[in-house]
């Protein structure tokens, strides 16, 4: 075995054993003193999830953190918390948004109970992590504020769509930056920092997480036509059934309304278009196919890619190594989902 195997492996059990601590305080972050709300509150934490937030914060940590010799302190753990918290939080709200009914394959909170009580178990796990975040000091705290206002201005941009001088393409990816790049770039930045990193290094990972962040829902988009529900955890085409315009559709989309498209692209928008015939499984289905195979949707996993570069650029700065390393590595994992 090479020095920088052992060392990558060492990292490896190392993080697990910090990420099973993480775990076990989002059980407690999500309980409550009745039986009732926790089951509510806990509902999407139970579901599961790659806990990728969490690890970002952990992995940056050890950039810092003494060299990555000294131990993963409570404040890194409390940390990945945060952000997972965060995350979660988002998720009870865009569910109801977006009337979706299975998430990391359970049903909708909302569903399962009432938008009310979805919307309140949302808010209830935000206030949760503001909680954590304020141990942190002054400037992280306004830091989580800003984050938690992007996430929000994303999702109202989301609904209210591109303006007329808009490009629809920036757009979305702007958009992709608020709601899900804000939120990785803060995980990053908080290992860095709670971690005594540099200056330089806090900015290098924090705009890489952003980064990953676009190509991680970029790379989504690709899924949602290509993965299963087993796999993904929600129905394939669900964004085409609410009317959601992901980035396979906007460059469909762009190229009919250039004038370039053939006859079977022409028809293949107006299915899209058709949100009525959409509510029938088979209907969707045949969209969803068509799509999943279309060239729009290989453009999109190749931005993905190119995404996903250009979040590697900003880790230039670090010093060689494992944790440069397994940056990389989870990085173009996010691309290997797609094939």
């Amino acid at each position: 075995m090479s020095e920088t195997a052992g060392a990558v492996d060492a990292l490896e059990e190392k993080l697990t054993e910090a990420l099973s601590r993480v775990e076990a305080r989002l059980v407690e972050e999500t309980r409550t003193a009745q039986e009732n709300t926790t089951e509510i509150v806990s509902h999407l934490r139970a579901a599961g999830g790659k806990r990728m937030r969490p690890l970002l914060v952990l992995l940056i940590s050890q950039l810092g953190n003494a060299g990555g010799d000294a131990p993963i302190s409570e404040d890194l753990i409390a940390a990945g918390v945060a952000v997972e918290l965060t995350h979660l939080a988002s998720l009870y709200h865009d569910d109801l948004m977006d009337d979706a009914t299975v998430r990391r394959g359970v049903t909708a909170a909302h569903v399962k109970w009432n938008n009310t009580l979805a919307v309140m178990a949302g808010d209830l796990i935000f206030a949760r992590a503001s909680l954590i975040v304020s141990d942190f000091g002054r400037e992280l705290m306004k830091y989580h504020a800003r984050t938690f206002q992007r996430l929000c201005l994303g999702q109202m941009h989301d609904i209210l769509g591109p303006g007329a001088t808009d490009d629809p393409i920036d757009f979305y990816l702007h958009v992709l930056r608020e709601k899900t790049g804000s939120l990785i770039g803060t995980a990053a930045l908080y290992g860095a920092a709670l971690s005594g990193c540099s200056p330089e290094i806090c900015t290098a990972v924090t705009a890489f997480g952003e980064d990953l962040g676009v190509a991680f829902q970029i790379a989504d988009d690709v899924l949602d036509l290509r993965s299963t529900a087993a796999v993904s955890g929600k129905t394939p085409g669900a964004d085409l059934r609410d009317g959601t315009k992901t980035l396979p559709v906007l460059l469909l989309e762009k190229s009919v309304a250039a004038g370039g498209a053939s006859d079977a692209d022409r028809h293949l928008m107006k299915m899209i278009g058709d949100h009525e015939a959409l509510s029938a499984d088979a209907a969707l289905s045949e969209v969803v196919d068509r799509l999943a195979e279309h060239r729009v949707t290989r453009e999109t996993a190749a931005l993905a890619e190119t995404w996903v570069e250009r979040a590697l650029g900003h880790l230039a700065v670090l010093p060689e190594g494992a944790v440069k390393t397994a940056l990389t590595e989870f990085s173009r994992q996010q691309i290997n989902r797609l094939h």
